[in-house]
């Protein structure tokens, strides 16, 4: 190995021989860690979602998408949603941590919070007039 090898190792970890395994292994954790809680965040919000979008089908609103409608009137919705997070969740916890991964489930978990303060914005709208 080159000496500069050894000097990025020192850099990332310690230099001791496991301090930078042991860096990666930390690393690695908080991105597990940041991923499931998203996964979780996740899987509430689309139970959020599900609860505020059939309240607004109660009070005459619409739901935009066509195969979400028809699992929503199948009574469905809720189970598929929580299907596919629970399997990302099952990815997560079983594969190698990944950045990627981790982001992905954070930025899906804020387009779910939109969606669901939207539902309460109309839900609260057309309820107040």
């Amino acid at each position: 190995m080159s000496g500069g090898t050894r000097v990025a190792t020192a850099a990332a970890g310690g230099g001791n021989g496991d301090g930078g395994a042991r860096g990666e292994d930390d690393r690695m954790d908080r991105v597990r860690a940041v991923t499931l809680a998203a996964i979780a965040l996740l899987a509430a919000l689309n139970v959020a979602d599900v609860v505020t979008t059939r309240v607004l089908v109660a009070h005459r609103g619409v739901e935009a998408n066509p195969l979400a409608s028809v699992l929503l009137t199948n009574q469905t919705l809720l189970w598929v949603k929580l299907a596919i997070v629970g399997l990302l969740g099952l990815r997560a916890l079983r594969g190698r941590p990944r950045v990627g991964i981790m982001g992905a489930a954070c930025f899906a978990a804020g387009i779910y919070a939109t969606a669901v303060l939207s539902n309460l914005l109309v839900l609260h709208l057309a309820t107040s007039g």
